[in-house]
C-alpha cells in the first residue's frame, strides 16, 4: 500500500531515485515502488526485491511516475490529514482517501489508486449513467417549478371557488330564511289586519249605539217634570231599549281579538344549534396517470379454496312490515337517505301479535350525519314522514336531543344525548308503554 512521501527533482525535473540518492547519488528514477511509496531506479529496485518482506513489491512504468507529477495539481488534500493527497479509493466502501486514511481505517480492503480509475472513467459505463441521471434529475427538476407555479395558480383558483360557494351556500341559507320570515310574518299581519278591520267595525256600531242612547237619555230629562207623557214615552221606548240591549250584548260578545304568539321550530332550531359549522372542507384527492393505470391493471389474485359460504339469517327483513327509506342486513339497520330528507321508518310485524308483553332495543352503532335516532310506539294510522311522539296516541324517545315526546311537538327532558354504543329499548305491558334508555344494564323506565 502506497503511503505518501516526499519525491526529488533533478535539474532537468525528473524524479530520483531514493536509494542512490541515500548513498549521495543523482539517478534518474525508473518507477515508483506502489507498497513503498518510493522512486527507485531499475538497479535498486532489483535488488530491492530480493529481501523476503519485499518480494511482492511492483515497480510502475516511468510513464506513470511522470504522469503522477503532471497530475499531482489535480488532487485534492485530504480534509483529516491536511499535508496529504486524496489518491485511493476504496471500492468496498466506496470512499476515498490519502494514504493514512486507507491505512487506519481501510486496511484490510483491496484499494485502489485514483489514477487507474481516472483513466477509463470518463468513458466508463458507470460515469455515462452518472450524467444521464443528472440529466434526468434536471428535467424532472424543472418539471416540478413548473407543476409548482401551475399548483400555485390552481391554488388561487380553489380558494377563490370555495370561497364563492361558501358565500353562495350562506346566501341561500339567508335567502331561504329571509322567505320562512316573510311567510311567518305575512301570517301575522293577516291576523292584525283582520282584528283591525273587526275593531273598526265594533267600533263604528258602539259609537252609534251611543248617539241613540243619548238621545233617549236626553228625552227621558226633559220630560222628568211631565209624568204622563214620560210614562207614555217610557211605553213607547221599551222596545227600542230591548233592542239596544241586544245590540249591546252583540258587540261585547264580538269585542274580541285573536290572541297569537310565535312558536318556533324546534327541529330547525335544533339543527341549527347542533351543527357546529356551516360545512366541512372535502379534499378531493388527486389524480394522476399513475392512478389510473394502477386501477386498469389488472391484480394477481391466488385462487380460494370453493368453500360453501352459508346464507345470512336476515330475521329483521324476514319479518319486516313496513320498511321505508331503511337498509336491512342481518339484524342491522341503517338509514338510507333517498335525497329529499324523508324520515326512515321500520317496522317489525312480530310486535303486531296481541301479546301482553313486547319489548325490542336498539343499539346504536353510527348516528350518521345528522344523528336523528327515535324509537317509540304509534297507532295503525299514523304519519310515516313523523317521527314517533309527535303525532296524537304515539310515544317516542328521541336520541338526539334525550328529549321524550308524547302526541306533542314539544319534548320533555328525559336525560343526556344517546351516543354510539348507547342501546335505547321499547315495551308495552298490558296497557302500560315504557321508553328506556339502556346504558350499561341500566334501564330507566318512563309511563304514561
Amino acid at each position: 500500500m502506497e503511503v505518501s512521501g516526499r519525491k526529488v527533482f533533478n535539474e532537468d525535473n525528473n524524479l530520483l531515485c531514493k536509494p542512490c540518492e541515500e548513498s549521495e547519488l543523482s539517478t534518474r528514477a525508473d518507477g515508483l515502488c506502489r507498497e513503498c511509496g518510493e522512486h527507485m531506479c531499475k538497479s535498486c529496485f532489483d535488488t530491492h526485491k530480493k529481501w523476503k518482506l519485499n518480494r511482492g513489491h511492483t515497480l510502475t512504468s516511468s510513464d506513470e511516475t511522470v504522469t503522477e507529477k503532471e497530475n499531482a495539481e489535480d488532487l485534492e488534500k485530504c480534509e483529516q490529514h491536511f499535508s496529504e493527497l486524496i489518491k485511493f479509493y476504496c471500492p468496498q466502501h466506496e470512499q476515498v482517501g490519502c494514504g493514512d486514511c486507507m491505512i487506519l481505517e481501510h486496511k484490510a480492503c483491496k484499494v485502489e489508486y485514483i489514477r487507474d480509475k481516472a483513466r477509463v472513467f470518463k468513458s466508463s459505463q458507470e460515469f455515462e449513467t452518472l450524467v444521464q441521471g443528472a440529466e434526468k434529475y434536471l428535467s424532472e427538476a424543472k418539471e416540478i417549478s413548473s407543476s409548482i407555479k401551475k399548483n400555485k395558480i390552481q391554488a388561487l383558483d380553489i380558494n377563490e371557488k370555495f370561497l364563492k360557494d361558501v358565500n353562495m351556500f350562506k346566501e341561500e341559507l339567508i335567502t331561504h330564511v329571509n322567505k320562512m320570515t316573510n311567510v311567518i310574518l305575512k301570517q301575522g299581519e293577516n291576523i292584525r289586519v283582520k282584528d283591525m278591520k273587526s275593531m273598526d267595525v265594533l267600533e263604528k256600531e258602539n259609537e252609534d249605539l251611543i248617539i241613540e242612547i243619548s238621545r233617549l237619555t236626553e228625552m227621558f230629562e226633559s220630560q222628568i217634570d211631565q209624568p204622563q207623557k214620560l210614562f207614555v214615552s217610557s211605553v213607547l221606548q221599551k222596545p227600542k231599549l230591548n233592542q239596544l240591549r241586544e245590540q249591546l250584548d252583540s258587540i261585547q260578545g264580538r269585542n274580541k281579538i285573536e290572541s297569537y304568539e310565535f312558536q318556533r321550530n324546534d327541529n330547525l332550531e335544533r339543527s341549527v344549534k347542533d351543527g357546529k359549522q356551516l360545512g366541512s372542507v372535502q379534499i378531493i384527492k388527486p389524480r394522476n396517470e399513475t392512478d389510473v393505470k394502477e386501477e386498469i391493471k389488472p391484480k394477481e389474485r391466488t385462487p380460494l379454496p370453493q368453500v360453501p359460504v352459508p346464507r345470512k339469517r336476515q330475521p329483521l327483513l324476514d319479518g319486516q312490515w313496513i320498511c321505508r327509506n331503511i337498509a336491512v342486513d342481518g339484524e342491522y339497520l341503517s338509514y338510507a337517505d333517498n335525497g329529499s330528507g324523508d324520515v326512515g321508518l321500520f317496522v317489525d310485524k312480530g310486535y303486531d301479535k296481541g301479546y301482553d308483553v313486547q319489548y325490542f332495543e336498539v343499539e346504536i352503532l353510527s348516528l350518521g350525519q345528522r344523528g336523528t335516532i327515535a324509537i317509540g310506539v304509534v297507532p295503525c294510522i299514523y304519519p310515516e314522514n313523523h317521527q314517533p311522539g309527535w303525532g296524537e296516541g304515539s310515544i317516542g324517545y328521541h336520541a338526539d336531543d334525550g328529549l321524550l315526546y308524547n302526541g306533542t311537538g314539544t319534548g320533555k327532558t328525559f336525560g343526556p344525548k344517546c351516543n354510539v354504543g348507547d342501546r335505547i329499548g321499547c315495551g308495552i305491558i298490558g296497557i302500560t308503554v315504557g321508553v328506556f334508555r339502556c346504558k350499561e344494564k341500566y334501564h330507566i323506565p318512563l309511563s304514561t
